[in-house]
């Protein structure tokens, strides 16, 4: 059964969310807002479902253009949508398709993507969230390959998984000639297992810098470098 769709309110912008598609986590907010933005023109968001990534980004950069790509039809509608109402209306481009075939007129300085990541796991009983969470349509490798193919020679990309599926990905990328810059352990609370997994990279190899961010502090609190990211974000953050 689907998620019933709800409005989740930003400081700068609100998206719909769910139904069809899967609900915004917490974990695609942090990374988000931990994606860092310097030179950046044209940017790729791979899998964007009701936007979230898309929006994040072009509050950082107002001169940010961003072609956002979903291949579930009513998701992307519901992208389209959320960006037609919000402020980046002018920023964001929302194409409905499919990476593994997707060709655009120039290379993208910067390709995000937050992409499905359950291997051999019942089917979803809804097509939407079967596409949004399984990886049988788009696997570590057809990302790393749509990187490769897709990633100007100076560019970065971001990726989000849990720690399996980065390990997955992280052996094909380096095949494909794209490495590892950053990695950065997203942690629920202090003692808890790594939940997921936010990589930074380029063409270029180099020396991985690795950090561990906490979701929350061991009171059950927020922690400061949580309330720090999302701070331009979130509204319970003044």
């Amino acid at each position: 059964m689907a998620e019933s769709r709800s409005i989740f309110q930003f400081k700068q912008f609100q998206l719909a969310h769910g139904n069809p598609g899967l609900k915004i986590s917490t974990e695609a907010c942090l990374f988000g807002a931990w994606i860092p933005l310097g030179n950046v023109h044209h940017a790729l968001d791979i899998g964007t479902g009701c936007g979230l990534l898309a929006h994040m980004l072009c509050q950082k950069a107002p001169g940010l253009q961003v072609d956002a790509l979903e291949i579930h039809p009513d998701v992307a509608e519901l992208a389209h949508q959320n960006a037609e109402h919000g402020p980046f209306k002018v920023q964001i481009k929302v194409f409905q398709g499919d990476i593994k075939t997707w060709t655009a007129s120039q290379a993208y300085d910067l390709i995000l993507c937050n992409p499905p990541f359950f291997t051999n796991h019942l089917a979803a009983s809804d097509s939407s969230k079967q596409a949004a969470i399984h990886a049988d349509h788009l696997s570590p490798d057809d990302l790393a390959q749509a990187i490769q193919h897709q990633l100007a020679d100076s560019g970065n990309f971001a990726v989000l998984y849990p720690p399996y599926e980065m390990g997955l990905f992280l052996q094909t990328a380096e095949k494909r000639g794209i490495f590892a810059n950053r990695l950065a352990d997203i942690i629920p609370k202090p003692g808890a297992k790594v939940l997921r997994q936010m990589l930074w990279g380029s063409r270029q190899k180099s020396e991985l810098l690795k950090e561990q961010i906490h979701i929350r502090d061991e009171q059950g609190d927020y922690h400061p470098d949580f309330q720090e990211l999302l701070k331009p974000y979130y509204l319970i953050f003044p």
